[in-house]
């Protein structure tokens, strides 16, 4: 079955907790189109929010470790995008419980924005300060 994502050097950091985690997000979102493609049942389905969910808490409290750690000065504005993240999964979450649509392919357009533009746009801006702390 063909991927959706495919992890590329362009997406690395230079940081290795923070790639491996992206790389497991990759993962997550690959998890999703196959069950999509393989029109698994909502069970399933639920099972891949809730890994979501795990990843999440846990690479979001990485980096804001970091963060606090090294003093980041962009840290407000990326936690805010954390946030509008997590709200955004908690939508989907109550979306999916609630049956009202399927809700899988918005969430793997919204999960593959989100990979390209947090990544690009944000975590590229840590770099330098996580860098200069020693954290490679």
């Amino acid at each position: 079955m063909a991927k959706i994502i495919t992890w590329s050097d362009e997406y690395n950091l230079g940081i290795k907790i923070i790639d491996d985690q992206h790389r497991e997000f990759v993962e997550i979102i690959d998890e999703l189109y196959t069950s999509l493609q393989n029109v698994s049942s909502k069970p399933d389905l639920e099972k891949i929010l809730e890994k979501l969910v795990n990843y999440k808490n846990i690479h979001f409290s990485t980096e804001e470790k970091y963060f606090k750690e090294f003093n980041y000065e962009g840290a407000v504005e990326h936690e805010t995008q954390h946030r509008m993240f997590n709200e955004k999964i908690t939508e989907f979450q109550k979306k999916s419980q609630e049956g009202t649509y399927n809700i899988g392919f918005d969430l793997i357009d919204y999960l593959e924005d989100w990979l390209v533009d947090h990544l690009a746009n944000m975590d590229k801006k840590y770099v330098a300060c996580f860098h200069e702390h020693g954290l490679t």
